[in-house]
């Protein structure tokens, strides 16, 4: 997707967190685990800081369902020990039926089964299968000691090296081995890396891997700055062509970032970073815009400058020219020259 050079401001200004709570995806916390009752084993109440999980949906009548459980179960006697936990979740099923057939396996399935309620189609598929946009089984989720997704997927194709990795982590629980706080005012090292790495693909059109590298750099961004995975998924759905999620996820960012005009007038920005952006997009954000015009900071400057776009966007060249140098002296000084060389791109 061919971006403006209008972009330049917006990712420097703010950095920040959570994707949109309807998807669940690597990166993204993990749900609770919430079951009808457990056909074998103690079960999950929680997840603990010192433990991995794997989560694998299946049922009796699901031929590669029951051709997995060996594997799984092998899995699961080789790690137990390292802190690996299995729950087998059947869907659709009753208990009975569950609770048979796992006696059938004749120790084949030793880890923890769990039948999943019936009501309004399942809790734990509406939650983790259906969030995940996944519609078919088996399907395995692993869960990290943070408490994250780390994989969705075939439980056959689950690599060992990656449960091994996962499995060596420190613990995150309480009393377990300490764990550096992050700032809570800069990223690290390594999130900025991934936040570039995730721009680069984005630019370059590799999606699937922005969208993965997104989802590792959740799990490296502290609270405080969580912001920057919301605008790069922003930046992710308008290079899908999906104005409609774009403009529907930076509701979703609003109001979890309403205190903050930074946060705010970023999300705008992306809004219509795009070449072609539509005129719901523009719409979106001139109303995100139009009030942070009025305030003062570097939120002032980049707001202007959204509405300075909105206007080049629209074929209005003078009011494009007009409001954009309003804006060259309110945003920040490193970013004066980007702001010069959008101003002197309107008047060309």
């Amino acid at each position: 997707m061919k971006l403006h050079v209008f972009r330049f401001v917006f990712l420097a200004l703010v950095l920040i967190t959570a994707a949109r709570a309807a998807e669940l995806k690597s990166g993204s916390e993990a749900p609770k685990v919430r079951v009808a009752s457990w056909a074998q084993g103690e079960g999950v109440k929680e997840f603990e800081g010192d433990k991995v999980y794997i989560i694998e949906f299946w049922a009796t009548w699901c031929g590669p369902c029951v051709a997995a459980i060996p594997h799984l179960n092998e899995t699961y006697k080789k790690h137990k020990s390292k802190g690996l936990v299995v729950v087998g979740m059947n869907l659709g099923e009753d208990a009975a039926t569950v609770a048979k057939f796992v006696k059938g396996m004749a120790g084949k399935m030793t880890y923890n089964v769990g039948v999943d309620e019936k009501t309004d189609g399942g809790w734990m598929a509406k939650h983790w299968l259906t969030a995940a946009g996944e519609n078919g089984i088996p399907c395995a989720f692993v869960v990290n000691k943070k408490g994250r997704i780390a994989y969705i997927g075939h439980p056959m194709e689950l690599k060992e090296s990656l449960l091994e990795s996962l499995l060596n982590e420190p613990s995150t629980k309480s009393g377990g081995t300490p764990q550096t706080a992050p700032s809570e005012t800069a990223p690290s090292a390594k999130a900025g890396e991934l936040a570039s790495r995730a721009q680069s693909e984005i630019r370059a059109g590799k999606l699937d891997a922005a969208e993965s590298t997104i989802g590792q750099l959740s799990e490296e961004l502290p609270p405080a700055l969580g912001y920057l995975c919301g605008l790069l998924e922003l930046d992710l759905l308008l290079a899908r062509k999906q104005p409609d999620d774009a403009i529907e996820l930076s509701k979703l960012l609003g109001e979890d970032h309403g205190k903050n005009p930074a946060v705010l007038a970023s999300i705008a920005a992306h809004l219509v970073a795009p070449e072609a952006a539509s005129a719901a997009l523009q719409a979106a954000a001139e109303r995100i815009a139009t009030p942070l015009a009025e305030t003062s900071g570097d939120a002032q400057g980049s707001a202007l400058s959204t509405l300075a776009r909105i206007a080049f966007l629209k074929g209005d060249k003078a009011r494009a020219l007009e409001l954009q140098t309003k804006a060259v002296p309110h945003v920040p000084k490193s970013e004066t020259a980007a702001a010069k060389a959008v101003l002197e791109s309107y008047g060309k």
